[in-house]
């Protein structure tokens, strides 16, 4: 399997010993010696007559370079993985052992090529501490990948032109392998996650991208006909729930009709969406009052997943709500829900329309119309954003203090936000990012880049994989350092199902 040019992995399946590499690892035992089987090929019987008079024991997750000598590979890395017994869980220690192979493999290949530069290098690891050493495979393959990108992330630099290959054997750790780089890690999703726990702070800045994700794409005609399957029948021209945006031509009967009935449906009686609660409750639980969000959404999707409205700034307004047309004062904002069960009482499906005037809701204040409470012309009432906005000030006022004066770190998980008003939150967000301490984790499958003077990692991925991937992945870390092995197994029952059966499927095409 070759990844995309632009990515440095890739997956190969064969012996490991033929790869013409810079360097190819070889997963040693302790006393780095040969398997004492003279007819067998094996990496340490190559090299242990060259090397055995210098050899000694070498710690668990450390590494060790040789030359390749008749090898096609120029160097050959030997590193001692942990060895567990079937059937346990690894601990956080042997964790971080079988991680240590990999990244202090990169390192001493990083340091031995730093005395003669090459445009392009390859390393290409084997499955370390699986089979008969008895390490889970799932976890291995997710700990193996994730612990590459993210020292490619922080190397990047100094390992441009460089490729790493992840060399099976067996199809069935090809299979594993391939569903979980395909699944997770491209666009440096370890990276990112990485990025995300290494910080103190996090703000949340969400666009229609991670409601599209969710299933709630303004821009899908599908999603039109499943709420609204007879409303071109009044209004032909509506195939999208994007086409109401800033519609004027419609009466205003019409109007609420179609807005009442739309707020019931996705403002009241949407599907949950727990994956950014998961993330934000990680960094709640380390410091209270350590997460922030910031929307352009109005679709209700952080309220109605209990997000407390005192860390949520929904800055274009929502469909909660409705103001008064003219309006006739900055507070004539109101809750859109008692002026909705009025209307609905009269709404005709068949024509879309509140057939008693009566029912239609009118300023409490001064008695004339009524719009949605949407940023969509200067007649929204900015005072009704106003307490969130001050909120959040003061809140960035003073993680930015932490930042600057005292180390901290802030990264920005900036979800699906594109090029329809960049100036809301893209740009500003990039702003933040060019500052020491702050870091961007942008996910975006359209438009992922990130300025070149920007600290961050672009993610173009679906929204709703990465950050599930991301929050659960955070939350075996959090058990891991507890030690529940009862927890890690059933956290990791939730992570593993998904991609066994997407492997079982693959087998019965």
């Amino acid at each position: 399997m070759q990844t995309k040019a632009s990515e440095p992995i890739s997956l190969w399946k064969g012996d490991i010993t033929t790869l013409k590499a810079t360097a190819i690892v070889n997963a040693a035992n302790a006393e780095l010696l040969g398997c004492f089987r003279p007819s067998h090929k094996c990496i340490d019987n190559v090299i242990q007559a060259r090397v055995c008079e210098r050899a000694h024991e070498e710690p668990v997750g450390y590494a060790q370079i040789t030359p390749g000598f008749a090898l096609p590979a120029d160097y050959v890395v030997h590193t001692v993985g942990p060895q567990l017994h079937r059937g346990s869980m690894p601990t956080a220690t042997e964790r971080e052992q079988l991680q240590s192979c990999y990244t202090r493999s990169l390192d001493l290949l990083l340091m031995t090529l730093d005395k003669e530069p090459r445009e392009r290098v390859s390393i290409a690891f084997p499955c370390i501490s699986t089979g008969l050493i008895a390490f889970p495979n799932e976890l291995a393959v997710s700990l193996a990948v994730d612990s590459v990108m993210e020292w490619l992330v922080a190397h990047r630099e100094q390992t441009k032109g460089w490729k790493v290959i992840f060399n099976t054997f067996l199809k069935l750790d090809y299979d594993e392998y391939k569903a979980y780089i395909e699944k997770n890690s491209r666009g440096c999703v370890g990276g990112a996650r990485v990025v995300i726990q290494d910080a103190d702070y996090l703000l949340v800045s969400a666009g229609a991208g991670l409601s599209a994700s969710a299933g709630l794409d303004f821009r899908s005609e599908a999603v039109m006909k499943m709420f609204h399957p007879t409303v071109r029948r009044a209004i032909p021209g509506f195939r999208t729930l994007y086409n109401f945006i800033a519609f004027r031509d419609w009466d205003e009967a019409l109007m609420w009709g179609f807005y009442f009935k739309n707020a019931s449906m996705i403002w009241f009686d949407w599907m949950r969406y727990r994956t950014i609660q998961d993330i934000v409750d990680q960094f709640e639980r380390r410091e209270e009052g350590s997460s922030f969000v910031q929307t352009t959404n109005v679709d209700g999707l952080f309220q109605q997943e209990g997000f407390d409205r005192k860390s949520v700034f929904v800055m274009q307004g929502d469909f909660g709500r409705i103001l008064c047309a003219k309006p006739c004062s900055q507070e004539s904002v109101w809750d859109i829900k008692p002026f909705m069960d009025k209307g609905l009482k009269s709404f005709n499906p068949a024509t879309y329309r509140i057939e008693d005037p009566a029912d239609l809701p009118k300023c409490p204040k001064c008695g004339g119309r009524t719009s949605a409470f949407l940023r969509e012309d200067d007649t929204f009432i900015d005072s009704g954003v106003a307490e969130d906005r001050a909120r959040y000030e003061q809140w960035l006022d003073r993680v930015m203090e932490q930042v600057q004066d005292y180390g901290k770190k802030l990264v920005i998980l900036e979800v699906g936000i594109g090029f329809n008003t960049p100036g809301v939150l893209r740009i500003p967000d990039e702003q933040f990012a060019l500052q020491d301490g702050v870091q961007l984790v942008r996910v975006n499958q359209e438009s992922p880049d990130i300025p070149f003077q920007c600290h961050g990692v672009e993610v173009p991925e679906d929204a709703t994989d990465v950050l599930d991937y991301i929050a659960h992945q955070s939350k075996v870390d959090e058990l891991l350092v507890s030690a529940d092995q009862n927890e890690i197994r059933r956290e990791l029952s939730r992570i593993l199902p998904s991609r066994r059966q997407e492997l079982a499927l693959r087998k019965t095409r």
